[in-house]
């Protein structure tokens, strides 16, 4: 078994989420009933959290299986949801702003 190809597997899931979501981003700046704003903040956090945290979650997920480690991150899953929470919050503002 390759042992990088689940660190890479995970990096192009990261690239591929945060690619869609700077699309949706760009959809939103076009929209007519959210400000444009609300679209550039969300192009900016999805291409900054591919850039910063998509390499970082590479590498340690290849050290992890590289030592017989899961991969699994604690700190993960609770900052995506509250980063997810928070752009749904925002664009609900933005909804109720427009």
């Amino acid at each position: 078994m390759d042992e990088g190809a689940q660190a890479e597997r995970t990096f192009l899931a990261w690239q591929r989420t945060g690619l869609g979501t700077m699309v949706v981003g760009a959809l939103m700046t076009h929209g007519r009933s959210l400000p444009p704003w609300l679209g550039l903040l969300l192009m900016a956090i999805a291409g900054c959290t591919v850039l910063v945290l998509g390499p970082r979650r590479y590498t340690r997920v290849l050290h992890a299986v590289r030592d017989g480690r899961t991969p699994l991150s604690h700190r993960m899953v609770p900052g995506a949801t509250v980063v997810v929470v928070a752009v749904v919050i925002a664009v609900g503002a933005g909804l109720m702003l427009a």
